[in-house]
Order: C-alpha cells, then sequence, then structure tokens
C-alpha cells in the first residue's frame, strides 16, 4: 500500500491548520489595537506609536532564494520522518492506520489551541465591554443631557390652516404652564445629585446654591450643549422677580448686540393679538448664525413665576433654512419665593433655569468651542441673573430717585 495520500493529507491538514492560527493572530491584534484605542481615547492618553519598520535592505531574489532553501529543508526533513516511520512500522496497514491516528490527533490539538484562544478573545471582549461602561457611569450627567432636551423640547408641528395653527399654539401653552414647574424641579434635582461639589446636606436648600453645570454630549446627527442653573436673589418679591425676566425677554436684541455683538432681530408669526408670542429669531454677526421658530409661554400665579421658550422645527408656512449649524436654542425657567418663618413675607426668591442648544455640527468641531465662548455667559446663568437683579434695582431705586 503505498503511503503518499496519507502524507498528502498530512500537509494538507497542517496547511490549514496553519492558516486558522494566521487569521486567529491576525484577529487578536485588530481587536487590541481598536480596544487600546478606544481606552486610550477614554482615558485621555495618547496612543502608543508603533515602532517604524525597518526599512526592507534585501532584494526580492534573495527573499526568492531563502524561500526555496526552506523548502528543500522541509522536504529533506519530511523524507526523514517517512523513512523513520517506515522502519518502525515496516507493515502497510499498520503505517497508514498510525498516520490516520496521528492526523486525527493533530487536528485535536488543533481545535484544542483555536479554543482556547477564542476564550482569551472572548474574555478580553468582556473587560473592554466592562471599560466602557465604567467610562460611561463615570461621565458626568451622562444619562440626562437628552433627557433635559427631550422634557423642555416639546417637538411641537403646526399646520397650514390659520385656526389649526392657533389651536396648535394654544395646546403647547397650556401644556408648558401645566408641566414646566415640576419638570424644572426635576431637572435641577439631577443636577444636584450629579455635581459633586453638591452633595453636602444642609438644613435648607440655599445650601445647595448656586447650583451651575453644564455639559456638552453628542447625539444623532450633532452636538447638545445644556445648562442647568439655579440660584437665589435675595431682598425681592415673586413679582418684582417675574417682572425683571420679562424684561430679560423683551430685550433679548440690546443684550445680545451689547454683551456679545450679535445682531437679533424677531418677527412676530402670529397675530399680533394672540396671548401667545410666536417668532422668528435671527441672529448674524457674532459666532453661528442661526434662524429659529420660537414659542414664549409665560405665567405668573401665587406660588410661581414661569417662562418656557421652544422651538417649533417644522412649520410649512415658515420653513428654517437648513444650513444653519446651529438649529436652535430653547430654555425654561420657574422662579419661586422663599418666605420668612416668622413674617410670613417674601424675602427672596429662587431662579431655575436650564438652557438647550443643539449644533448640527460634531462635538470636536473647532466651531462649536468658539461659540460656546461666547455663549457661555447665557448658558451658564451669569446674563439673565444679572439682568434680573439689576432690574430689581432699578426699580427699588426709582421712588427715591423720583423724591
Amino acid at each position: 500500500m503505498s503511503v503518499a495520500p496519507a502524507n498528502v493529507g498530512f500537509q494538507s491538514s497542517t496547511s490549514s491548520s496553519s492558516d486558522i492560527a494566521d487569521r486567529n493572530t491576525k484577529r487578536r491584534r485588530k481587536v487590541s489595537n481598536a480596544q487600546t484605542a478606544v481606552v486610550c481615547a477614554l482615558n485621555g492618553s495618547r496612543r502608543p506609536q508603533r515602532r517604524p519598520r525597518a526599512a526592507n535592505k534585501r532584494g526580492s531574489a534573495h527573499e526568492v532564494r531563502m524561500l526555496r532553501a526552506q523548502v528543500a529543508s522541509m522536504e529533506e526533513e519530511l523524507r526523514g520522518l517517512k523513512l523513520k516511520w517506515t522502519a518502525t512500522l515496516p507493515d502497510e496497514n499498520t503505517l497508514a492506520a498510525a498516520y490516520r491516528a496521528t492526523l486525527k490527533k493533530y487536528a485535536v490539538i488543533q481545535t484544542e489551541t483555536t479554543r482556547r484562544e477564542l476564550q482569551q478573545m472572548l474574555l478580553q471582549q468582556k473587560l473592554f465591554f466592562a471599560t466602557l461602561q465604567t467610562a460611561a457611569q463615570r461621565a458626568p450627567l451622562y444619562s440626562t443631557r437628552k433627557n433635559i432636551h427631550d422634557m423642555i423640547h416639546f417637538g411641537t408641528h403646526l399646520g397650514r390652516d390659520s385656526t389649526d395653527r392657533e389651536d396648535m399654539l394654544k395646546a403647547h401653552y397650556k401644556r408648558a404652564i401645566a408641566t414646566l414647574p415640576a419638570i424644572m424641579n426635576r431637572i435641577t434635582k439631577v443636577g444636584i445629585d450629579e455635581d459633586p461639589s453638591q452633595q453636602v446636606e444642609g438644613p435648607s436648600g440655599a445650601d445647595m446654591m448656586p447650583l451651575s453645570h453644564m455639559e456638552i454630549a453628542g447625539c444623532e446627527g450633532g452636538t447638545l450643549i445644556s445648562s442647568v442653573f439655579m440660584s437665589e436673589i435675595p431682598h425681592t418679591t415673586l413679582e418684582e422677580a417675574y417682572a425683571g425676566v420679562l424684561a430679560f425677554f423683551d430685550s433679548i436684541p440690546t443684550w445680545m448686540k451689547h454683551h456679545f455683538g450679535i445682531n437679533t432681530t424677531h418677527t412676530r408669526l402670529n397675530r399680533p393679538d394672540s396671548p401667545i408670542i410666536y417668532w422668528r429669531s435671527t441672529l448674524d454677526g457674532g459666532g453661528l448664525p442661526a434662524t429659529v421658530n420660537h414659542i414664549v409661554c409665560s405665567e405668573l400665579t401665587p406660588s410661581h413665576g414661569m417662562l418656557h421658550m421652544d422651538a417649533i422645527t417644522n412649520d410649512p408656512l415658515n420653513p428654517i433654512p437648513r444650513t444653519c449649524p446651529l438649529e436652535y436654542g430653547i430654555c425654561g425657567l420657574t422662579i419661586t419665593p422663599s418666605k420668612g418663618a416668622i413674617t410670613g413675607r417674601a424675602t427672596s426668591v429662587t431662579l431655575r433655569w436650564a438652557a438647550v442648544y443643539r449644533y448640527k455640527l460634531m462635538p470636536n468641531d473647532p466651531a462649536i468651542k468658539q461659540d460656546l465662548e461666547i455663549v457661555r455667559p447665557i448658558l451658564n446663568g451669569d446674563l439673565i441673573t444679572s439682568v434680573v437683579c439689576e432690574y430689581i434695582r432699578s426699580k427699588k431705586q426709582a421712588p427715591t430717585l423720583g423724591n
């Protein structure tokens, strides 16, 4: 009996197993490289640079000679093994059975080796995903950025019929005055819970103020920049603070030009006699240009004052240009009075403010960083606090100046 077929089978199996090992090695290398890149990005460290490949000084002819010599050496080794097996097992049937047993044993060894390598790769993947989970849990307000956006952006759509449009605006207004106070309480509570500097408990809410927290997060097709702000304005009443808030929004074009050099215009889009304000805001001249259809809802009650400015992104009669990198900015605000325990009179008001800017740019776009430097006082509550306090101060001084 000839033993050539067995030898051929042995060579084929060896080649196939070698290919499997090569593929596993390449797969491990790719996984390792991907993991290293992501982990380095999460940790803020640089990815280690590969060693530069040494210049290949050997010519192609020399490489061919080396390969031929290697093949000749392997063929010589194979002939030696054939002679050794034939001398040890002179019976052809026994020799063929030994060949088959050896091939099976080799296949089992290769399978077991591959299994162990795959188990090791699985372990690496588990560690890798655990690293990602840990990094995500460390991110401040990582799960609340889009939640804040969704809570204060109602997604109202308007149609073409004038009556239906006004009804939709009224429904939006009713929803805002009914839900915004509770929404702002939840948002600021999340800000307190997530801000390490606010973790000292005290006997009153004043121990938690002021709160100012701003974050940047990627979203589908762009970037969200959101801010949560809470502060106490002392020595004022709810009515005075509410009047100051209305003055702040009425004079948006003035202070945008004065503080940031941004030209802002408001064009009324609904009936002038409507109690609901629906206008188009156009910003140009500083930072990123924007055109936004805003609906502004406000109300004063004995327990609180509120103002909600939302964006209408779907209005067929007043479409928004799709080329603006800043899609819209929206905000919610409430003011609540604090009364003295003995006198029962108002001693201060608590201002809660949340704002979200949505960009059509990726977070790493330099334009976002530049625009953020401009609008930061709006987002972090500095500007509205300054304007409201100045308004209250001027009103208190007016009677004195009159005398």
